[in-house]
């Protein structure tokens, strides 16, 4: 496990093509400025990137491009890769067989988030029902959704003001959601560099910058990515329907080289630096305590699916769901 290749990835990204506010070439350019591997573009009903040639390597990045599909109702997302063409339907069941089907993947975007209280904060949760065959994970960690949660007239300036506040944990419904899906846990900012004003006035809102420095999903890979486009395409997607990724938010520290799986006495984890760990899954805590950095194995009869997560200064550093 600890001789894997690990890839940093910002996954979950919206250009020009559909509601964000950066052309696919500046998505690019501010990805490689601040040293992500795999970026995932997932404009909405459209594989735009894809289509015009950017996915793959684009110098020393690569780049997933996909889409965000969603229902006849604008509910139950999915972020698709893998795939040259969309499905010709609504229904998401049907959607997640048409992609599976073209060797891709679909990974349940945001399917527990609640909504705001201003124009355009509705929830796009999951509302299809509790068959979720065929998803090969879940995004328990999106920015945007846990920021955009609960914000009204009293509480927007602070928002804005101070947004890491409202980010610092997974959404713990939305883990919840994985424990029946399995696959992989997947973090992503759902950055979409939102701007307003008139003429040469204009505020950016979650600028492409700071987004890239918050929630990372780091791929666990056997093998260094290959120089073809398909092929490290193909080795990213076995990564991720396998699960082996885990997620990390760049503000309390580089999480580069953690590790965990499970062994027949319990659970191996390695830590690239201190922190309060807590091994645990719904029904609660299995494990907790403070761990150093360094190589640890913790007793576990557990073989069920659990979230390992390492806390700094009570904010969550890391999360890895291990099925």
């Amino acid at each position: 496990m600890s001789c894997r290749i690990e890839k940093k990835a910002v996954l979950h990204v919206h250009t020009d093509a559909s509601d964000g506010t950066g052309s696919i070439e500046e998505v690019i350019r501010k990805a490689s400025a601040v040293g992500v591997d795999i970026l995932g573009i997932n404009d909405h009903n459209t594989l735009d990137a894809r289509e015009r040639g950017f996915g793959g390597w684009n110098s020393s990045l690569f780049v997933l491009a996909g889409a965000e599909l969603e229902d006849s109702a604008e509910n139950s997302h999915l972020l698709v890769y893998g795939i040259d063409e969309l499905p010709r339907t609504w229904d998401t069941h049907e959607q997640i067989s048409f992609v599976n089907g073209s060797g891709g993947i679909a990974i349940a975007a945001h399917p527990t988030e609640l909504p705001g209280k201003l124009p355009r904060t509705r929830s796009y949760s999951w509302t299809a029902g509790n068959e979720t065959d065929g998803l090969a994970g879940v995004e328990v960690w999106n920015y945007m959704s846990l920021w955009k949660k609960d914000i009204s007239l009293f509480n927007a300036a602070a928002k804005l003001k101070s947004p890491d506040r409202y980010v610092e944990h997974p959404d713990p419904p939305a883990i919840e959601f994985w424990e029946g899906t399995g696959g992989c846990a997947i973090a992503g900012p759902d950055a979409h560099a939102l701007r307003f004003g008139v003429g040469r006035v204009r505020l950016e809102v979650f600028p492409y910058d700071m987004m890239f420095r918050r929630l990372l999903t780091h791929i666990l890979l056997d093998e260094n990515l290959s120089d073809s486009n398909e092929v490290a395409e193909r080795q990213i997607l076995m990564a991720l329907r396998r699960g082996s990724c885990f997620t990390s938010n760049v503000l309390y520290g580089d999480a580069s080289g953690f590790r965990a799986c499970r062994e027949d006495d319990g659970i191996f984890l390695h830590l690239p630096g201190a922190g309060e760990v807590t091994i645990s899954k719904s029904e609660g805590t299995l494990w907790q305590g403070h761990l150093e950095a360094g190589s640890h194995r913790i007793s576990s009869e557990i073989t069920e699916r659990v979230s390992i997560s390492v806390f700094r200064e009570g904010r969550t550093w890391i999360y890895c769901g291990i099925s």
